[in-house]
């Protein structure tokens, strides 16, 4: 390895790292925080070796936090697990069915998206409450299967042009259908594809705070509105809000460590041939 070889992967790593603790230090920070008493927490000196103690957590479950964790869990995974079914279907007719405007209806779909959502809270607002979905799961999945359809459809696109179609017209000659095709072909080949997609409408079904803040109650607050309730004008309970945090954050962290490589293959699909 020559001299400036070497400098160069030298440099190379200091900037991984640096890059590296500057996203993964504050999620550390805060976790280590939940661990903290609250004199700690509040000390002018804070102290990376300390006694671990859970009375930060044992807080947050006596506010009812394992309820708001069933209510994200219902409702995020449920949206997103209609997301990808609904995007796929959406995604599979738009990249193998030739009619006009294809091109330009995939172009209206993501534009979709770009709607801020403070933009449609209040028509939302006045159509659930004639529908009567107010405070309601449904209410929220439907709303957050609205919102990821366009990202998921457009995304899953990308994928399914990736697919040969010589081994879809083979399979129709065979005696397969596209229905079948879609399932047992198209489905299993854009798998990194679908795991990237599910990553990020889990990601916003998850954490998205606004909706859920106006349109649910206390018995289907999410664990995002759930962990806001901790925050108070003159009384700030770090520790609490920390661990809340920490519980947040907790799930889609462990979900896209066991499906990273999928995820890093779903991501860099198509970027070399």
């Amino acid at each position: 390895m020559t001299r400036r070889k070497l400098v160069s992967n030298v440099i190379i790593w200091i900037v991984v790292v640096i890059v590296t603790l500057f996203f993964f230090f504050p999620i550390v920070w805060e976790f280590l925080t939940s661990f903290k008493t609250g004199q700690e927490v509040i000390s002018p000196k804070p102290k990376v070796i300390f006694q671990p103690s859970v009375e930060n957590w044992v807080s947050i479950l006596e506010r009812g936090f394992l309820g708001n964790l069933k209510n994200s869990l219902i409702i995020g995974v449920s949206a997103t697990f209609l997301s990808v079914l609904v995007g796929a279907f959406a995604a599979y007719a738009l990249a193998t069915v030739n009619f006009k405007r294809r091109k330009m209806l995939a172009f209206e779909i993501i534009m979709l998206r770009m709607l801020p959502p403070v933009a449609v809270i209040v028509p939302i607002f006045l159509l659930w409450q004639k529908l009567h979905l107010l405070d309601t799961f449904i209410g929220l999945i439907i709303l957050y299967v609205t919102f990821n359809l366009p990202f998921s459809t457009w995304l899953l696109i990308q994928y399914f042009r990736g697919i040969p179609q010589e081994i879809l017209d083979a399979a129709l000659v065979d005696g397969s259908s596209w229905s079948k095709n879609f399932w047992r072909i198209v489905l299993p080949l854009a798998k990194p594809g679908i795991v990237a997609v599910a990553i990020f409408c889990l990601i916003f079904s998850w954490s998205e705070f606004l909706f859920a803040l106006i349109l649910t109650d206390e018995k289907t607050f999410t664990l995002p509105v759930a962990a806001s309730g901790v925050m108070r004008l003159h009384l700030m309970d770090w520790g609490a809000l920390s661990s809340s945090c920490s519980l947040i954050m907790i799930l889609p962290l462990l979900f896209i460590f066991f499906v990273q490589r999928h995820f890093v293959r779903g991501l860099t699909f198509g970027a070399m041939k």
